[in-house]
């Protein structure tokens, strides 16, 4: 007797993933999620307005930059910004460029044509987090700004104590290898 799972490709007795973590990022379950993403019309709307947004930054620069993905629980808020986050960097995953699974899964003209271009002409290197993962308990008054620079800190290797990564980048000056580096090597 034939039974669903002979009928679908997929193999339904691995483990899935109730939610997605922006930051699990083992190649295989990054893999997975993007190429079982379903976007609906509306999310190839958005997807289509912020890479619109990303393309024109460089010709328009301003300081109004930022993206702030908010909804209810399992709306799609962490799958959404996950796939934006390693899209716009290009990562590779299993030996295949995460844009170009992206741009399969959402099947959109637009969206393929403004991510070509993000990423042939603006080097992105992307840092994700979870707020609620980050937050520190201890304090309340911490700002969501605040919460971003320690994470932007420890990402590139600086304390992530305010007072200490100010002295130490107050005193630092760049290599000169780096002067002429562009984008700047990540050592510098």
């Amino acid at each position: 007797m034939t039974t669903i799972g002979d009928l679908l490709t997929r193999d339904l007795s691995r483990k899935i993933e109730e939610i997605i973590q922006v930051d699990q990022a083992d190649g295989q379950s990054v893999y997975d999620e993007i190429t079982e993403y379903i976007a609906t019309d509306s999310i190839r709307e958005q997807y289509r307005h912020l890479l619109k947004a990303v393309a024109d930054a460089p010709g328009d620069p301003h300081e109004s930059v930022g993206v702030w993905v908010s909804g209810f629980f399992g709306s799609g808020k962490s799958s959404f910004a996950k796939n934006l986050g390693y899209a716009l960097e290009n990562r590779t995953v299993l030996g295949r460029k995460f844009a170009d699974l992206f741009k399969q899964q959402l099947e959109d003209t637009d969206v393929s044509d403004l991510l070509d271009l993000i990423n042939a002409s603006t080097p992105t290197e992307v840092i994700l987090f979870e707020v609620a993962k980050e937050a520190d308990t201890r304090k309340v008054t911490q700002r969501i700004a605040e919460l971003m620079y320690t994470v932007l800190l420890r990402e590139l290797g600086y304390s992530e104590d305010f007072d200490i990564s100010q002295s130490w980048k107050s005193n630092w000056r760049p290599k000169a290898s780096c002067l002429s580096s562009s984008p700047p090597a990540r050592h510098c």
